[in-house]
């Protein structure tokens, strides 16, 4: 998995801290994290991903596995606001507990004046009562250690920080993170015997969602018969979005080929609205689910390492991903019909051509309709 841990000052304070209460509760710890589960007694699990739309996605795998796993267990997801949208009509979580606690820790790079104290309290007070059998996280990351802690499950797994990390009872060592991070998900499951063979589903998206993309698209004068290619060129932090001069360029060399209309989304904060002045383009700015019901129309989508990119891996639609140096092998969407273009002197050196040639070679391929996804790594991105 990829090393997020930096350990500042107040960190390693927090952790000592933590080790403390683990300490207390070494007994609990010692009853049962060398016990064999009784996967069908498993009545509560606890599921921690409070960072972004592309780390909520590619728990997918993970949350199919833990249905075919603990099928008496009701799943809930400690996660932000937009989670149960994009996971809705899929089954896989019983209980969304959403929350606000800052996604960027900051709380815990400088310490308590940043910490949302009545946030915090609130979590806790909703994750004891529901006295969690087992517990998982996927990061390191001293944040999600403390909600494992404040849980007060009977079973915390998670990656940990080393061998004296006592707030796990089930501790995953770090790997040598060449995998895609959905692995690192479904390497938490093995104190409980590994994954299983289970069909990995893909995002949901109703009839009604899929006729009011088809009405969008038709209003704009785009027919059943073209092929409709997606430009996403926006991401969460500006050091991973390709220049935008880039996308302009690749819209307009698409929109000049017969049958193919370009699809151009726009952020919510305007990012991507230049554009409105590429001949033949169409533009959308629109909600989460009508993003996700208007990828599920397109052949194919180009974008940035970003949420629209596993929105798209989740639908079984091939992506042109743009990455930059070392990253695209961890952060690979779902999926093997895919092309990562990587940046290995900077994003912003990758020419045009480049990018244009990727999309070439996956264009031909959105002919298949499977899921092209399991739960077994395979190093990255095809």
């Amino acid at each position: 998995m990829a090393q997020t841990w930096v350990p500042t000052p107040w960190k390693r304070l927090t952790l000592a801290g933590l080790n403390l209460f683990a300490r207390a509760a070494k007994p609990l710890r010692a009853r049962f994290s060398s016990v064999a589960i009784d996967r069908l007694s498993v009545e509560r699990i606890l599921v921690v991903e409070l960072w972004n739309i592309g780390d909520v996605i590619l728990t997918i795998p993970f949350l199919t596995q833990l249905r075919a796993m603990f099928p008496n267990a009701r799943t809930s997801l400690l996660a932000r606001t937009y989670a149960s949208e994009l996971l809705a009509g899929m089954d896989l979580v019983d209980e969304f507990l959403e929350t606000d606690i800052d996604p960027q820790e900051s709380w815990l790079m400088h310490g308590p004046r940043k910490y949302n104290l009545n946030e915090v309290r609130r979590v806790r007070r909703r994750l004891r009562e529901r006295k969690f059998d087992i517990a998982f996280q996927c990061r390191m990351h001293v944040r999600e250690h403390v909600i494992l802690a404040m849980s007060g499950a009977t079973r915390r797994v998670g990656y940990a920080f080393g061998p004296g990390d006592g707030v796990l009872t089930d501790a995953v060592m770090p790997d040598d993170g060449k995998g895609q991070k959905f692995a690192d998900w479904l390497r938490l499951l093995g104190p409980f015997g590994g994954p299983l063979e289970a069909e990995v589903r893909r995002l949901h998206v109703t009839a009604a969602e899929r006729a009011w993309a088809e009405k969008y698209l038709a209003d704009r004068g785009v027919s059943a018969t073209d092929v409709v290619v997606g430009i996403h060129p926006g991401a969460s932090l500006p050091e991973k979005r390709w220049p935008l001069d880039g996308f302009l360029d690749v819209a307009r060399q698409l929109s000049m080929r017969p049958g193919v209309r370009v699809l151009g989304f726009v952020d919510p904060e305007d990012y991507g609205r230049p554009m409105d002045g590429v001949d033949g383009a169409i533009n959308a700015k629109v909600g989460l689910r009508e993003l996700i019901a208007l990828v599920q129309r397109c052949a194919l989508l180009v974008c940035n390492d970003s949420g629209p990119m596993h929105i798209a891996g989740a639908l079984g639609v091939p992506t042109v991903a743009i990455f930059g140096a070392g990253i695209a092998q961890w952060f690979a969407p779902l999926g093997k019909l895919h092309e990562a273009v990587s940046g290995e002197r900077g994003i912003e050196e990758i020419p045009t051509a480049e990018v244009l040639d990727a999309v070439d070679r996956a264009l031909p391929r959105n002919v298949v309709s499977e899921p092209q996804w399991s739960t077994e790594s395979d190093g990255g991105a095809r």
